[in-house]
């Protein structure tokens, strides 16, 4: 820079001193730009003006802004004293920096000490009307002493200060600032200005606009806007053209522009092309030493050297003179933003270049901090696995992240802009109701069900629980969704839809469902089933000619016995499909236990009725089929039951009827018999309900009894008891469980009297006496309380705590068809309970659906052979290979074995020798009562072939 002082367009000069007046000494300007109170207003002011970086008409304009309202003239000496002595204040005054006057054009500047220079400064270009009470809004933007207005992003006028007043024609007391001030004074708001549109107050370019009077006069004015960062307004200052000149007339003290352009972080430079003369602002020299710049380059080239060269080069080749902007990087991640213009005299003839120079860098980390926060967004949601849809306001996909296009199956291009509508399967689309300010084109955009409109501005969250979206090969994939607004960058809104496949769950809940109602072998209706299907047939207008037809296929386990459960189970699921096949179209087919199944028919009428219905039913019962490459021939009991003439009948009384026809049919012909229900027969089955409600009474009035069969070992000692239940009925006598326990099976309360029997036995149990040193174990037979439920675990813990039980005197049997193919939480509760020292007997092994190969398999510690095999021990060679195959692999595998019904010598002493480990049966003792059998505790061991001659049952 050059000490002669070259001063340039702006107002600044390079060296000490100004153009046109004398300027205040270092002291009294150092005093003035250290005051606290004017440093925080015009801080405020820098973030409300200089928000953006600074452009060199900006800097021109505020330069010449500044002149027009300063009207600083040039004074004596005797002047400046006479301005000191008038600052002194009186005591006990209170100077408030926020309180200073206008500085309006022409107002002369006697009477004002240097001390207002400064105030003067931010009054006269940001106005004074800050409002004490004023916490947020236009209210608090400072404006100019010109023509001015604040405006929000719909160009509605909000303010306006007492000069636009005054220029359009509507004059007013006092400054109107804010309509709630205006209101105060009582004024109308603004002139009655506010909530008009800038278009409607100026009409034209900003360049050369024309401002609207009230008298309808226009006055030739140029628009100069700014955006007010962070608050959605801009502020305008109309600028008479008709009074450039008088503006270009005046001067500012370069100290006023200097401190705005420290504030913003602003320097100029100039390069005056006549004389090739580089000067560089105070403010920017400032700039550059802050941020550690050298700006001549360490003698090399001067940091503006890049663009004076540029323009003098685009200069010198004719070229239309405009500006250029470089961003000049420096270390610590700081940015300056350099722009630069040529500057013409009135002919046009190149006179200067213009240089701005604005430190960006807060800018520049405020954008990366944006960059980078959108770049994590994008990121996240490219590896949610959940699908995520940006959706606009009419209903059309804006963008998707990955996993919602891996979830549809479809590629990004193709999702974005299409409807949302266009993803629903079968959803029923509404025309939303919007609100009457939103445009909605034919009626409002046609949205999917899980899509509600919102208006703008509303806030909401919501979850969908299942909805159905088409994927891109067609097929449905059913969707959580949740579902929220988000804003858009113009102000807009969102909806922000992430989608979770729950297709798997639902198929898992399906199954769950299913397993009350299908059958888990062949699929088809089960029991319950088939009772809620009559039921909904015997409400219907055919309500009377509903019939009920039951198979039982004739001695089914034989196939099992000799060909094995495999084979079993693919001869029922054969003859299932057979009877979904061929049956008439009117019926249904279910399944009712291992090999029972049952037809319904909704109307027996069509079939050429109930007759023809049951010999349709029994032949396609009847039938061979190979299993295994092996023929089995089948035949099958039927029984037929109907509705009522009555209509009194419910389902479970015809299944019942059916069942009845069944087992009478098989009562009186062993094999492929049709039975009908007679009356006699419903009599019959109408007493068995009598007695299922008696039995359910007596369960839960404990009127049951317990007996137990005493199980001995070689030597006589009671190794265990059999629980027998017994059922003494106060008017039939003592019901034999033979026929008790079958109604119980029918009527579902197996499980009920299981948990009767557990309960009652341990608690008998636990006060048994010692027998020979150790107190006997209780075998429980259980057929309704199995391992498979869920609950088995904690009812046999529960009770056997209650009771005081120990865990190894407790045996449950169970018949080997219950202990196959158990689900693994079933093994793992009775896993728990053996490990705790319980015993589980496999009851009546050899009878059922498993084959001796499966005998490794059974999660049992004990098992029992049925007494078919033990009758004929002594004298039939096939028994007695049973006998001892069983007892060999049993002993093989760790496992005791005791044999069921002994009644005869010779059948303990063969059981013996081959290994025998414990003998029920009336050769040692009938079923005693609780009480006798604590006296045959007491007693001593029971007397058995091997100890005693003869040998006597205990009675």
């Amino acid at each position: 820079m050059t000490a002669g002082g070259h001063v340039d367009e702006l107002g600044h000069q390079s060296g000490e001193g100004s153009a046109g007046g004398q300027a205040a000494g270092p002291n009294e300007a150092d005093r003035l730009i250290t005051e606290a109170a004017a440093r925080a207003d015009l801080l405020r002011s820098r973030h409300a003006v200089f928000g953006r970086e600074m452009h060199p008409r900006a800097a021109m304009f505020l330069a010449r802004a500044a002149r027009a309202t300063a009207a600083v003239p040039q004074r004596s000496e005797g002047e400046r004293s006479g301005d000191a002595g008038a600052g002194d204040r009186a005591p006990g005054s209170t100077a408030d920096p926020r309180a200073v006057q206008l500085a309006e054009l022409g107002e002369p500047a006697a009477g004002r000490s240097a001390s207002h220079v400064l105030p003067a400064l931010r009054d006269a270009v940001f106005g004074s009307s800050l409002l004490p009470h004023a916490t947020a809004g236009p209210e608090i933007v400072p404006l100019p002493a010109a023509p001015a207005l604040v405006c929000d992003s719909a160009e509605h006028i909000l303010r306006v200060n007492s000069a636009l007043l005054r220029l359009s024609g509507r004059d007013t007391d006092g400054p109107a600032v804010h309509p709630a001030d205006a209101m105060r004074g009582g004024h109308e708001p603004g002139g009655g200005l506010f909530g008009l549109t800038l278009s409607q107050l100026v009409v034209g370019p900003d360049a050369d606009a024309r401002l609207v009077r009230v008298d309808g006069s226009r006055v030739r004015v140029r628009v100069v806007r700014w955006e007010l960062p962070g608050a959605g307004l801009s502020a305008v200052v109309l600028v008479e053209l008709d009074d450039c000149s008088a503006l270009a007339s005046r001067v500012v003290d370069p100290g006023w522009t200097a401190e705005l352009e420290r504030l913003a972080r602003v320097g100029t430079w100039t390069f005056d092309l006549a004389t090739s003369t580089l000067h560089r602002s105070e403010t920017l020299q400032e700039l550059y030493r802050s941020l550690g710049v050298d700006p001549d380059g360490a003698g090399s080239a001067p940091v503006e050297g890049q663009q004076v060269a540029l323009l003098c080069q685009s200069l010198r080749s004719g070229a239309r003179a405009g500006d250029h902007h470089l961003d000049l990087p420096l270390p610590g991640n700081r940015m300056l933003s350099c722009r630069a213009e040529v500057e013409c005299s009135d002919d046009g003839t190149p006179v200067r270049l213009v240089g701005v120079v604005h430190d960006v860098s807060a800018e520049r980390l405020a954008r990366r901090r944006v960059e980078l926060s959108g770049q994590r967004f994008a990121d996240l949601m490219s590896i949610v696995p959940s699908g995520v849809a940006l959706v606009d306001p009419s209903g059309r996909v804006v963008d998707a992240n990955p996993g919602l296009c891996r979830l549809l199956d479809t590629s990004l291009e193709r999702l974005r802009g299409i409807q949302a509508a266009a993803l629903s399967v079968d959803e029923l689309l509404i025309p939303d109701t919007w609100p009457a300010e939103v445009p909605a084109a034919d009626g409002g955009p046609v949205l999917p069900g899980w899509l509600r409109p919102v208006p703008p501005g509303a806030g909401h969250a919501y979850r969908v629980g299942a909805a159905p979206l088409r994927r891109g090969d067609g097929t449905t994939v059913w969707c959580e969704m949740a579902v929220s607004v988000t804003s858009a960058d113009d102000g807009g809104w969102f909806w922000l839809v992430a989608c979770t496949d729950i297709s798997d769950r639902r198929r898992a809940a399906e199954v769950l469902r299913s397993a009350g109602t299908v059958d888990e072998l062949t699929r088809l209706p089960n029991r319950a089933a088939c009772l809620e299907l009559v039921d909904r047939l015997l409400t219907g207008a055919s309500r009377y000619r509903v019939a009920v037809v039951c198979g039982d296929l004739d001695d089914f386990a034989r196939v099992n016995s000799s060909l094995g459960y495999e084979a079993g189970d693919d001869l029922l699921l054969t003859l299932a499909g057979r009877l979904q096949r061929e049956l008439p179209v009117s019926c249904t087919a279910g399944r009712l236990s291992g090999d029972e199944f049952v037809v319904i028919c909704s109307d027996h009428t069509e079939v050429g009725g109930p007759d023809l219905l049951a010999k349709v039913v029994a032949d396609l019962l009847t039938t061979t089929i190979t299993v295994h490459g092996r023929p089995v021939q089948l035949t099958a009991s039927v029984g037929l039951a109907t509705s009522l003439p009555t209509g009194e009948a419910r389902a479970a009384d015809l299944l019942r009827f059916a069942e009845a026809a069944m087992h009478d049919a098989k009562r009186r012909q062993s094999r492929g018999a049709i039975g009908m229900a007679t009356d006699g027969i419903m009599s019959s089955a109408t007493q068995a309900l009598d007695l299922e409600a008696e039995l359910r009474e007596a369960i839960a009035g404990d009127s049951l009894v317990l007996e137990y069969q005493p199980v001995v070992g070689p030597d006589g000692t009671v190794l265990s008891a059999e629980a027998l239940v017994r059922w003494p009925h106060p008017d039939r006598g003592l019901i034999s469980p033979a026929d008790f326990l079958p109604v119980a099976q029918r009527s579902g309360l197996l499980r009920e009297l299981d948990l009767w029997v557990l309960r009652t036995a341990a608690r008998e149990a636990a006060g048994w006496p010692e027998h020979r040193g150790r107190k006997p174990a209780v075998a429980i037979n259980l057929a309704g309380l199995l391992p498979s439920e869920v609950d088995f675990l904690t009812v046999v813990s529960d009770t056997l705590i209650d009771a005081g039980l120990a865990w190894n005197r407790l045996v449950l049997e169970l018949v080997e068809t219950s202990l196959v193919a158990l689900p693994p939480h079933a093994l793992a509760a009775m896993a728990e309970l053996v490990e705790r020292g319980l015993r589980f007997a496999v009851d009546d092994f050899g009878t059922g659906y498993s084959s001796l190969a499966r005998l490794k398999e059974l999660p049992a510690q004990i098992v029992k052979v049925d007494r078919s095999f033990v009758t004929g021990i002594a004298d039939c060679p096939a028994d007695f290979a049973v006998a001892r195959a069983v007892v060999d692999m049993a002993r093989a595998m760790g496992r005791t074995t005791v044999a069921e019904g002994v009644e005869t010598a010779d059948q303990f002493h063969v059981l013996r020798g081959i290994g025998v480990d414990a003998y029920p049966g009336w050769l040692f003792s009938r079923p005693l009562p609780a009480v006798r059998l604590r006296d045959v505790l007491l007693q001593g061991r029971i007397p058995t072939p091997a100890s005693a001659t003869p040998a006597t049952p205990a009675t």
